[in-house]
């Protein structure tokens, strides 16, 4: 097909001539570029800024869905019709991709020579999100500038006479309408013998297009395609072959990159380059962070965000704030990532390789370690609870496995230590490291309250500790944080926040029933409020949920202390007052220009009406109830629901006498008991909250159970 781009409208009066070029190299990992020796990528590795890319998408992981994800600054999707962009003289189905986009649009593409023929699906499908996602936002906001924006490139595949288009690189760059400007056609591909459908990017025309156009500066996509094209063949022939394959496309890629330094001015200048979709070997071993390389002025280290405030780690939708950024141009609240910065670090590619390996074996782990735990906590609550009626006199040999299962939070928190292991390797740790915590607190503490009092003492104070210094440990803790779910990256998550509440209350109610006075109790409520402002400080996270969870928790707690009955009234002017203060929070957070997930949420809110807040409070109420539904959480709560309830009656007025003789205790279970309320009522995952809290809030009520029923013989 002979094609030919006529030019833009002149930009050279209205802007300057920076340019922002993203490279697009889809489907390969950082260690595929030291592997095949890329010099000119490892030279941009060296001098420039590097780091990990999560690349999840409101699809979970979904090819067009990660390229639009990059121009909208939001997780997005994009399927069938609606990722399919054509230069306009392309003929599709019954006529050109112009005619064809006109006919569904309704809209003139003007001086464009690239149109999305399914914007309006596209748009539609966005629009019923339960969030904010403008397609074409990043590109529309540089047009609205002066700033022209290019495509080249595409990764289409042919197969049986037939093309399918992936030319998703318009979905970055293109405006809202669905236009943007460049060539993604065949006209951008060769043919090669020695490459994957026998086509290969054509970089000589690409190159001879970015030289005419770069005078006015702008941001320019260049899909290279090859090494996505590599990846889509690599299952019809043996892994040697799709290695040389592979190796082709990236040295092509490389070279091509070479040439582009030699036309860009990287003193003013930023280069991009970065990968949007991991392969389906990296997909199939769990490698799911992608690699992004940033080179030019400012940029030398590893890459870090205000999105996940972790070194060489960031998020696809940090990309286009970080465009806009470059160009002078305030990105939209809607954009819910941030410009991409750097940490100062020496060997960069060693730092991300242990820091990949640690993120992948936990991700690995994560379900199958996790998943043991809480089946292991159900079956000894379960056997307990028969073993307490049946064959109380076996409960010598359960009382230290019921005690070891409330360790194992704390397990969790000191086994990142040792990361990176294999899953199995990853429980024979844990249980080492559980047994010998276990034998240590057994011969500080003496006896099993003692023990109860340690145990929930220790884990909170270490979780302080450890949220004061950084979060270190919960970063790299199964139960802590999975950078490639990425649903929380700093901060402390439901898992971590339910174990600190819930150890904290039955820690320091379990301590002052023991040795109470008035220096154990102000010491106490000192504890109480320093964990509490630990979770709803801006500097450790602002977590939302965890400021509703811990304030009711903590001040129904404090209110039974102060020997005030809780009754509806009390519980409802708390309950005001927590709504009073959480709203001064939302309205400093406005004007304060911290970056949390609540400052977040309150921009959001100013920004957009208080109809965005219903919006994500049903999100989240949503993805409650599917995990309430899923999650094998559940159980846990279910398990001590039901529990409760058969305490509740037999024997009968055991569980009456046992909180009449230990009254603080039952204030921090009956405070713990309302944090769980609230958790599923107020966070995205507060099933998960609510069940850590159980760990702590369950277990000391069966121990004194045994000793009610030894004691009186029931």
């Amino acid at each position: 097909m002979s094609f030919t781009l006529m030019p833009q409208k002149d930009y050279a009066a209205t802007n300057s001539d920076k340019k922002v070029v993203l490279v697009i190299i889809d489907r390969v990992s950082l260690n595929d570029y030291i592997k095949y020796d890329a010099k000119n990528i490892e030279k941009l590795i060296n001098n420039g800024t590097v780091g990990l890319m999560n690349v999840r998408n409101a699809d979970g992981y979904v090819d067009a869905s990660g390229y639009l994800t990059f121009g909208t600054g939001t997780r997005a999707s994009a399927h069938g019709i609606s990722s399919i962009n054509l230069n306009v003289n392309e003929n599709y189905t019954f006529g050109s991709a112009g005619d064809l986009y006109k006919l569904n649009t309704g809209n003139d593409y003007g001086n464009n020579n690239i149109v999305n023929i399914g914007i309006s699906n596209l748009i539609s499908s966005s629009e019923s999100a339960d969030y904010k996602i403008t397609p074409g936002l990043l590109g529309q906001l540089l047009k609205d500038n002066n700033i022209p924006t290019y495509v080249f490139g595409n990764s289409d595949i042919t197969s049986d006479n037939s093309i399918t288009y992936r030319r998703y690189g318009a979905l970055i760059a293109m405006d809202e309408k669905g236009t943007a400007f460049g060539d993604v056609s065949e006209n951008i591909l060769k043919y090669d013998k020695n490459s994957p459908y026998f086509m290969r990017t054509d970089y000589n025309k690409i190159l001879d297009y970015f030289k005419e156009y770069e005078k006015n500066g702008g941001f320019f996509v260049i899909d290279t395609g090859d090494t996505s094209r590599v990846d889509s063949y690599s299952s019809n022939v043996s892994s040697e072959i799709a290695s040389k394959y592979e190796r082709y496309a990236i040295i092509n890629a490389d070279n091509f990159i070479g040439k582009l330094l030699e036309n860009i001015d990287t003193s003013k200048d930023l280069l991009i380059v970065a990968t949007p979709y991991p392969s389906k070997s990296d997909i199939s071993s769990n490698n799911l962070l992608a690699p992004i390389i940033i080179y030019g002025p400012g940029y030398n280290g590893l890459t870090t965000s205000l999105t996940t405030k972790r070194d060489g780690i960031i998020t696809n939708i940090d990309l286009a704030p970080t465009i806009l950024n470059y160009f002078n141009i305030k990105a939209p609240v809607e954009m819910l990532g941030h410009p991409i910065t750097n940490v100062k670090t020496q060997n960069k590619v060693n730092y991300l390789e242990n820091l990949n390996n640690k993120v992948v074996s936990i991700y690995t782990a994560r379900p199958i370690v996790l998943k043991s735990y809480v089946i292991f906590l159900i079956i000894i609550l379960i056997l307990y609870l028969i073993t307490l009626f049946l064959k109380i006199g076996y409960l010598k040999y359960l009382k230290p496995v019921v005690l070891g299962v409330m360790i194992v939070p704390l397990s969790l928190l000191i086994l990142s230590l040792f990361s990176p292991l294999s899953i199995y390797s990853s429980i024979i740790v844990l249980i080492l490291i559980t047994t010998l915590l276990l034998l240590l607190i057994k011969l500080i503490a003496k006896d099993e309250f003692n023990m109860l009092i340690v145990i929930s003492l220790l884990t909170a104070i270490i979780i302080t500790v450890d949220i004061f210094t950084g979060a270190h440990l919960m970063k790299g803790s199964i139960l802590g944080y999975d950078v490639i779910a990425g649903a929380r990256f700093y901060g402390i998550g439901n898992e971590y926040m339910g174990v600190l509440i819930g150890s904290t209350i039955m820690g320091v109610m379990t301590f002052i029933q023991k040795y109470d006075n008035r220096a154990n109790k102000l010491l106490g409520v000192l504890f109480f409020a320093l964990v509490f402002m630990l979770m709803v400080l801006p500097q450790y996270g602002a977590k939302i949920g965890g400021f509703i969870t811990g304030f009711m928790a903590f001040g129904v707690t404090l209110l039974l202390m102060s020997e005030i009955k809780i009754n509806y009234k009390n519980l409802l002017l708390l309950f005001l007052i927590m709504v009073v203060l959480l709203t001064l929070m939302f309205i400093a957070s406005m004007f304060m220009g911290t970056f949390t997930h609540m400052a977040q949420t309150a921009l959001i809110v100013k920004n957009e009406g208080i109809t965005a807040l219903y919006k994500i409070f049903a999100r989240k109420l949503n993805m409650e109830l599917t995990l309430i539904r899923y999650t094998i959480w559940s159980w846990v709560l279910i398990i001590t629901i039901m529990s409760l309830f058969i305490l509740s009656y037999k024997p009968t007025g055991i569980l009456k006498s046992i909180f009449k003789k230990n009254k603080y205790i039952y204030y921090g279970f009956f405070g713990s008991i309302v944090g769980m309320l609230f958790a599923l009522a107020f966070n995205d995952a507060g099933i998960v909250a609510a069940s850590t809290m159980c760990i702590y809030a369950f277990p000391p009520i069966l121990i004194m159970l045994e000793r009610e029923i030894i004691n009186n013989k029931i």
